[in-house]
């Protein structure tokens, strides 16, 4: 007997668990909170949802910008 994954996508309608960044069939998409509802789609009206990722990746300094210490100006005139 082999391993199915029994867990479902959540569906339009049902209430988000997790903050974050989920996709729709059609691949629109949207940033949702915890207790939020999945919005239905204007044209597939109701459609499954798919997590892309966590909504605080988006504050994420990439460049680590932060750590770079920010130069002294240096006076060429002396």
């Amino acid at each position: 007997m082999s391993k199915k994954n029994k867990s479902m996508d959540p569906m339009t309608g049902d209430t988000v668990e997790t903050d974050g960044i989920y996709a729709n069939e059609a691949g629109q998409e949207v940033t949702l909170k915890r207790g939020d509802e999945f919005p239905a789609d204007l044209v597939l009206g109701r459609s499954t949802y798919e997590l892309q990722g966590f909504a605080d990746e988006a504050e994420i300094d990439h460049d680590q910008s932060e750590l770079n210490p920010m130069r002294k100006r240096v006076d060429a005139r002396t």
